[in-house]
């Protein structure tokens, strides 16, 4: 069997940034084993395979090398842009992706830049853990336990020079991944952040889609705007719009193909 394949970099500002997204078009629903199989042997961040539905819309179902996830940001970021620049959908058309998380709407907004539409993830106030400080190397201002627990410092610079200690962050209960998170004074940009998610195997995240939809509640809250851009500070680097909708929020940003072929399985 050979199937469509791509590689998008998504969210991404200039060459070699985003998160590198493995896009695979279907036209016959392969078996959870085999798509794992395909996910552990591409050894991306995560893969996104897809297969048409009715029209304009399309299952999605993504894994990391390790394990299947739900559909995020980025993969659907990268999804969407396929579908376009392939001319699969028109520029008009909006696309609709349904998993077993729900369903998604994306849209493209001019060329290599594209908007999905996810929920909007709340989080509490949290008591500080001696555990996470130590696993961080550092001390937060604040922490909100949500679907990530949330660190939020005073400093930027902390955030970008965070050296977590992997293991013991993978030790942390309760949640799947860390944010870390700071208002920032780079032009253009409302906060950064860093996301960590050893437990599920990916240390540090390049582009986070679910992490903004977290950032977007807390950051729309303490600086009271609707609309924020976000500078995800990993190695790799992201810029991420966020549009907060009611209870759900637009994310958007630059996809770029790095390469297409076929994929045999």
């Amino acid at each position: 069997m050979k199937f469509p394949y791509f590689s998008v970099n998504a969210f991404c500002k200039g060459a070699y940034s985003g998160n590198p997204v493995g896009v695979c078009l279907l036209d016959e629903w392969l078996s959870t084993d085999e798509l794992q199989n395909m996910a552990s042997q591409l050894y991306l961040p995560e893969c996104a395979f897809l297969f048409p539905g009715e029209r304009n819309a399309w299952s999605i179902r993504t894994f990391i090398p390790s394990l299947e996830v739900d559909p995020c940001g980025h993969a659907t970021l990268a999804s969407a842009h396929v579908l376009y620049e392939e001319g699969i959908l028109k520029p008009k058309d909006r696309v609709r992706f349904t998993s077993n998380r729900g369903e998604f709407n994306g849209v493209m907004i001019e060329d290599s830049k594209y908007s999905v539409n996810f929920p909007l993830l709340r989080s509490r106030p949290a008591h500080i853990s001696p555990g996470l400080v130590e696993a961080l190397g550092a001390y937060p201002d604040e922490v909100h336990a949500g679907a990530n627990v949330l660190c939020v410092f005073g400093n930027e610079e902390i955030i970008t020079e965070l050296k977590p200690d992997f293991r013991m962050l993978s030790g942390l209960h309760g949640a799947q991944g860390v944010i870390v998170t700071a208002k920032t004074s780079r032009i253009g940009y409302h906060f950064i952040s860093r996301y960590f998610a050893p437990k599920v195997g990916i240390d540090e995240d390049h582009a986070t889609g679910s992490a903004h939809c977290q950032l977007s509640w807390y950051w729309g809250n303490k600086l009271g705007k609707e609309k924020m851009v976000g500078f995800q500070a990993s190695p790799r680097g992201a810029e991420i719009r966020c549009s907060i909708l009611g209870n759900r929020v637009d994310l958007s940003g630059v996809a770029e193909t790095f390469l297409r072929g076929k994929m045999i399985f």
